[in-house]
């Protein structure tokens, strides 16, 4: 019986020894574009380290901490250290606007984090959107969605957008009046 006792330990010790799974920081909560990651997003999961796919040891967590994502990053995933950033949104050269969206004005799925958009100024004039024309004092210019806020007593939302210098005057014409969001696909 000590024998078979010994040999139970032996085989234990030999398989725990040959554990290669390192400690890595996975995230507890889905993280969007643009937001820093706290001490709360963070958790530990046991990984295989591979070469092609590269993780973050979780003795790193104190240098995650307060870093921006650079994508939609979803709950339970392996933190990579290309999906994170030291940079803030917005960064050097960037602007960041709120923009009203009356319903109808974006897509019905409605807009995430992330999202790259074309925003066309419209002109306000009286009567029904059915006659809507560009505005003629910003032309349509792209954008990528930080975040969405509530709907108003009408509907509306305000949409937070990020624009480098370049459309920064026309976003800001823009936030004045009503615009026309639409989502843009990889590569648009």
């Amino acid at each position: 019986m000590v024998l078979a006792a010994v040999v139970a330990f032996g085989n234990y010790a030999l398989i725990a020894g040959q554990d290669e799974r390192v400690d890595v920081l996975v995230l507890t909560r889905d993280v969007g574009w643009g937001q820093r990651i706290g001490e709360a997003d963070l958790g530990v999961a046991k990984a295989v380290p591979d070469q092609p796919l590269s993780s973050i040891p979780a003795s790193d967590r104190a240098g995650i901490v307060g870093r921006v994502a650079r994508s939609r990053l979803p709950e339970g995933s392996v933190l990579a250290p290309g999906q994170i950033s030291a940079q803030p949104v917005p960064g050097p050269g960037e602007r960041l606007i709120g923009l009203p969206v009356k319903p109808g004005h974006l897509p019905a799925r409605g807009l995430f984090p992330g999202d790259l958009v074309q925003v066309s100024p419209v002109s306000s004039g009286a009567g029904t959107d059915a006659g809507l024309a560009p505005a003629s004092t910003a032309g349509p210019f792209r954008a990528r969605v930080l975040g969405v806020g509530p709907p108003d007593s009408t509907g509306a939302v305000t949409v937070d957008v990020v624009v480098g210098a370049a459309a920064a005057q026309a976003a800001t014409s823009a936030s004045a009046g009503q615009v026309v969001m639409v989502q843009l696909g990889p590569g648009a």
